[in-house]
């Protein structure tokens, strides 16, 4: 049977979570799995596992059988370090170039009251006019509700008139990459509970509470994929995806300077910025050439050549974000840029961002969970972390790939909290 879409049975926010859960972000250069355990407000780390991502290009599976032995190796690892056995996993994706659509649903009332039912059907008829051949919708999220053309209401809920209007956010992907990664996962024995964009995640991860509200845009720079996450009004707004990463800085360099991808890797981590530096001519690096592997010819190159090679590309990832959010129906709004990912290590690239975006940038990282396993940098894991707190924190309607509809109680208890809460 195919994957359908209902609305996310999992519990509403603030509500206790005592058993542990895992998530599972899947990206084009690695793997990480988290187990945790909610205690009152806080989440608790009982097992992590990080694993290189075989099989992937740009985030999506082009070899299978290497795609599920990774995700096998990062899933033991976790379970073996949390004790504990997982049956059911939260997906963090950059796979299928994840868009922002909006929707308007109005709802003739007849001058009755408004009903959580009627909520919730505003969000399934937008989510259900919004699929199409080959799109899935990963989230339905309300982001303005109003009857009758009013202001916009914290929550309608018991409010009399003639017709609701319920602007929705819908968050596309591709349908082909997510079911096949998704089959994947679930091909290794666990299920998968719901789907969540790795920008998405990592906005949730690392923005303060001051920046959700006031409004601030995150680039999650991946290996093979830009996630882009504008958020405000304490809520996502638009997502977009840009098809290059830190892999695509790699091939680069290995072919600007006839070396291997592994030479070039560890290159870029060594040495590698976007700023040109005095100095940086005159300190020579030896680079291995491509040859004999028992005897490989050698170069020397000033590391201001690795600069010349790095920055053009890291440009083009802005620009192409750039034209992204120029073509946005909706303004930018907020004077913030967080960068995260593993491509925002590289030396100066917060300076360039803020040169070219015109607007102050900062490096994102995870705010700590308690029982941290002596982590002490949670850069890599920072999608992770925001899925974990994405479980007490979505709303609205979620794909899902478990058959059948959750009770609608929970449901209309999890919206009626995220209304009251950003309305």
């Amino acid at each position: 049977m195919s994957n359908v879409i209902v609305l996310n049975p999992a519990a509403p926010r603030g509500l206790p979570r005592q058993e542990p859960f895992g998530v599972l972000d899947v990206g084009t250069t690695k793997m990480c799995c988290l187990i945790a355990r909610r205690r009152d407000s806080d989440l608790q780390l009982l097992g992590a596992g990080y694993q290189l991502a075989e099989g992937l290009r740009g985030g999506e599976i082009v070899n299978a059988e290497a795609a599920e032995a990774s995700i096998l190796a990062v899933l033991h690892e976790a379970e073996q370090q949390a004790g504990t056995t997982l049956r059911e996993v939260l997906l963090g994706i950059s796979a299928g170039r994840p868009q922002s659509g909006y929707g308007t649903v109005a709802t003739a009332l007849g001058g009755r009251a408004v009903t959580g039912a009627d909520l919730e059907q505003a969000l399934t008829r937008a989510e259900a006019e919004s699929r199409g051949d080959g799109v899935e919708v990963l989230h339905a999220l309300p982001i303005e509700i109003s009857l009758d053309g009013g202001q916009p209401l914290r929550d309608p809920r018991g409010m009399l008139g003639r017709e609701l209007q319920v602007v929705v956010h819908l968050v596309r992907v591709a349908a082909a990459p997510l079911h096949n990664l998704v089959a994947a996962v679930e091909r290794c024995h666990v299920q998968v509970g719901g789907v969540v964009p790795s920008s998405y995640a990592a906005g949730l991860a690392c923005l303060s509470e001051d920046e959700t509200t006031l409004g601030a845009l995150v680039l999650d720079l991946g290996g093979g994929v830009t996630g882009v996450a504008r958020f405000a009004d304490g809520m996502l707004q638009e997502i977009h995806a840009v098809p290059l990463g830190g892999h695509h800085v790699t091939q680069d360099l290995a072919f600007g300077l006839s070396t291997g991808r592994s030479q070039a890797e560890r290159l870029k981590t060594l040495y590698g910025s976007v700023l040109s530096r005095a100095g940086d001519a005159r300190q020579q690096l030896e680079v291995p050439g491509v040859g004999d592997p028992d005897d490989p010819p050698a170069q020397i190159v000033p590391r201001a050549r690795l600069t010349e090679i790095i920055r053009p590309r890291v440009e083009e990832i802005f620009q192409l974000v750039q034209a992204r959010l120029a073509d946005s129906r909706v303004p930018l709004a907020g004077r913030r840029l967080v960068l995260t990912g593993g491509g925002s290590e590289l030396e100066g690239v917060v300076e360039l961002a803020e040169e070219m975006f015109c607007m102050p940038a900062r490096l994102g990282r995870a705010r700590a969970l308690s029982g941290e396993l002596g982590i002490g940098d949670l850069t890599a894991a920072t999608t992770a972390i925001g899925l974990l707190r994405w479980s007490g924190e979505d709303a609205g309607s979620t794909f899902r790939t478990r058959r059948g509809t959750p009770a609608i109680g929970v449901r209309l208890a999890r919206l009626g909290q995220w209304l009251r809460e950003n309305f």
